[in-house]
């Protein structure tokens, strides 16, 4: 009664023998190898070559006053004649963000968000001292010298402009152009990478936003 079931199981196992030898081939292990899934929220890394990269430029005339009155330390002098030196030039004021080893882009639905740092105001402010206008007036003979007015409104210059290319209203000016040339840059080192960029890129600058 059991030599049938015995010889069963012997036919059973041949023929799994059989089939396990036809998969795998005499003598071969079977290949193994890494199976690359395309993932939605994998993050993209922007590798940058480092320094400062320059996202806009304003060229604007600038219009600046500097005004000298005698100065009385026991009465008011505030009736006395004045000087006053009125200063008209060219500006270029150029903003610039730092580049970091690395950005990254984070998946955000159909695109891309990129925070880089805030806009810097590269300094000093350049202006075009060819075409610097200044025009000094005195209220009268008695109103202080012109010739110090003039350097002071000329040793001011710097700072003014300096204060007016951090303003909101200067930086709003430049907020649209510098998001465009983030990411253009973005996608050229990304392509450069071999990576090259399917969905569109979000750029959000550090720190409040323009209004």
């Amino acid at each position: 009664m059991k030599r049938p079931l015995l010889s069963l199981a012997v036919i059973l196992a041949a023929c799994l023998a059989a089939v396990l030898g036809y998969r795998l081939g005499p003598g071969r292990p079977p290949s193994e190898q890494k199976v690359e899934l395309l993932d939605p929220a994998r993050i993209e890394v922007v590798r940058t070559p480092g320094g400062f990269l320059q996202v806009s430029e304003l060229r604007k005339t600038e219009e600046f006053g500097w005004q000298t009155a005698w100065d009385c330390p026991l009465v008011d002098c505030s009736m006395l004649p004045k000087t006053v030196s009125r200063v008209r030039v060219p500006a270029h004021y150029v903003y610039r963000i730092p580049l970091a080893e690395e950005w990254r882009l984070l998946p955000a639905g159909d695109h891309y968000r990129l925070t880089v740092p805030p806009l810097q105001l590269q300094r000093p402010v350049a202006f075009d001292t060819d075409r610097m206008e200044i025009v000094t007036s005195e209220q009268s003979v008695l109103s202080p010298a012109p010739a110090a007015n003039r350097e002071n409104a000329i040793r001011h210059l710097g700072p003014e402009l300096a204060l007016r290319g951090e303003s909101l209203p200067y930086r709003q000016a430049q907020f649209a152009s510098a998001q465009e040339t983030v990411r253009e840059f973005a996608r050229k080192w990304m392509a450069q990478q071999g990576k090259a960029l399917q969905r569109p890129v979000e750029v959000v600058f550090d720190g409040p936003a323009p209004q």
